[in-house]
């Protein structure tokens, strides 16, 4: 198996190697995975949900029968992410904790690989992944079998049970005795839905057949039909929205839907809100958008350009001002010269004024508050008498500007237009992500909602870079949390720690400047391994 991962990896044909196990392998080459090196994104688990909380119980009720077996209990998330793990054998817990195989790493098969956890969770049944098939090196001393568990009512995969050993150890009653335990799993899932739950089922099966989209949800509890399975949904955000709409009724539009409006039907559990099926259109509707601010200033602009006097347009770095003067020139038909007030020398000002007065093109002056006093004396003298038009933007964080500016505007009567931060225009991002994205890609609704959660302090220029970045950075045409750029997915994972979580952190960062900024050192002193102090640094902010 060695010499058939070897041939592979240099592109080679693999002679012996089981289907499932090749297919898996290319895949894990297509999502570009690392073949020698652990190197898994972290985040802080999230343990209080259905499936941890009904699945953590049946395998803790396991966990002393595993006492000198040399194996290891392991639940997962749908996405691969680790919830919670279980060894006995010391030192086999030590080469799990060298492999990442931690409570927080991902081992979905596009991070990790070829493995049990990931590649039963991408072909959605029981898989052993033995030694030399995993798809990085490091793993090869390990044999995993995992099973996807599916929610009973639902059927949809809601997590994974894995059991993990040293490869010389593994023997054929490990997947018999993983089944079994998803079994278990799955019961405890099924006592676990209560009256509300079976509701909500009933509810969504009575439209599941439907050839319209369908999507029925509750507070912990999301169901869609296969009209439905392609569109990407953010529960929390979207039953949030049910609740805000519940009480107008009638048609509701939702833009994460796919761009459809909904019939919303709620199911109530007496004067309560407990559910909702949403109905939605066949087709893709898209409602007229109300204009942005930079549509809205450039018709400003454009009603100006007829009447005496500058326009000036005021906003900080990167809202788009030179964009909405120049674009608006142009569809006016005027041709135009733009004259950089932070570079051009103090020549260079009645220079540029002289040719644009005597072509007859506009003339677009940016960065206006970098002006000197004496520039700006000589440029008001200078556009004394100029029959051209001027145009004008001032880069500034507060409304006030300097005396000699003040008195270049007075001087050129102008108007002055204010353009607001992308921070205060949240209303319009959908619009502004949509006009910039390429043709054929969509987003996630994660990725979309850490959009709405960054406050953009570069404004509409740094929003384009973040497109540009995400849409590269996509391998399909859907773009994810994990293709924008690290900025904003920060800020989407932004939290407050708690008071015990904040006192570790304290001491981590006191050890780590005691131990010289040595990682190894600190994680020693501490007691921790190194994976999982890197895990605390990353969840900490250290």
């Amino acid at each position: 198996m060695r010499t058939a991962w070897e041939q592979f990896q240099q592109g080679e044909e693999s002679a012996g190697v089981r289907p499932e196990i090749l297919t898996s392998w290319r895949r894990s080459q297509l999502s570009g995975v690392d073949p020698e090196h652990v190197d898994l994104p972290w985040q802080q688990p999230a343990v209080d949900t259905r499936f941890a909380r009904s699945a953590i119980p049946v395998l803790t009720r396991l966990a002393d029968l595993l006492v000198g077996t040399g194996t290891s209990l392991v639940i997962t998330d749908s996405g691969g992410q680790v919830l919670w793990r279980c060894v006995s054998d010391r030192a086999l817990r030590r080469e799990l904790d060298e492999m990442a195989i931690v409570e927080g790493f991902s081992f979905g098969e596009e991070h990790a690989g070829t493995n049990g956890l990931g590649t039963s969770l991408e072909s959605r049944r029981v898989t052993t992944v033995r030694g030399g098939e995993h798809f990085k090196a490091p793993f090869h001393r390990f044999t995993c079998v995992a099973a996807p568990v599916t929610h009973p009512l639902t059927r949809r995969v809601v997590g994974g049970v894995n059991i993990t050993c040293r490869a010389a150890d593994a023997n054929e009653r490990l997947q018999p005795a993983l089944l079994a335990l998803a079994r278990e799993v799955q019961q405890a899932l099924l006592h676990a839905a209560g009256n509300r739950e079976r509701a909500l089922f009933d509810a969504f099966l009575q439209h599941a057949r439907a050839t319209t989209p369908v999507i029925t949800l509750g507070p912990e509890m999301l169901i869609k039909n296969d009209a439905a399975a392609g569109i990407d949904v953010d529960h929390h955000r979207l039953w949030q929205r049910v609740l805000d709409a519940a009480e107008q009724g009638g048609p509701l539009h939702i833009p994460e839907l796919d761009a459809r409006t909904a019939q919303l039907k709620t199911i109530a559990e007496g004067s309560r809100i407990s559910g909702a099926v949403l109905v939605l259109d066949q087709h893709k509707h898209r409602p007229s958008a109300a204009a942005t601010a930079q549509q809205r200033v450039a018709a400003a602009v454009g009603r100006l350009l007829c009447e005496p006097g500058a326009v000036v347009v005021r906003g900080a770095a990167g809202t788009g001002k030179q964009y909405v003067l120049t674009g608006r020139l142009i569809t006016a038909g005027h041709p135009y010269d733009v004259l950089d007030c932070a570079t051009a020398t103090f020549r260079e000002l009645p220079a540029g004024v002289r040719r644009a007065a005597e072509t007859g093109r506009a003339l677009v002056l940016t960065h206006l508050q970098a002006l000197s006093a004496e520039q700006a004396d000589a440029l008001t003298a200078a556009l004394a008498g100029s029959a051209a038009p001027v145009l004008g933007t001032i880069t500034a964080e507060r409304a006030d500007d300097t005396a000699h500016l003040t008195r270049l505007l007075d001087a050129l009567e102008a108007t002055v237009l204010e353009l607001p931060p992308l921070q205060l225009r949240g209303d319009e991002l959908d619009q502004l992500v949509t006009a910039v994205t390429p043709a054929g890609i969509r987003w996630s609704e994660r990725a979309m909602a850490a959009l709405h959660e960054h406050t953009w302090p570069g404004n509409i220029a740094e929003l384009k870079l973040a497109v540009r970045t995400a849409a590269a950075s996509a391998t399909g045409s859907v773009i994810g949390l994990e293709h924008l750029p690290g900025s904003v997915r920060a800020a989407a994972g932004d939290r407050r720690l708690s008071l015990l979580e904040q006192a570790e952190a304290d001491v981590i960062t006191e050890v780590l400047a005691a131990s010289g900024g040595n990682k190894a050192a600190a994680a020693r002193r501490l007691g921790l391994s190194r994976p999982t102090l890197y895990a605390k640094l990353r969840a900490y902010r250290i």
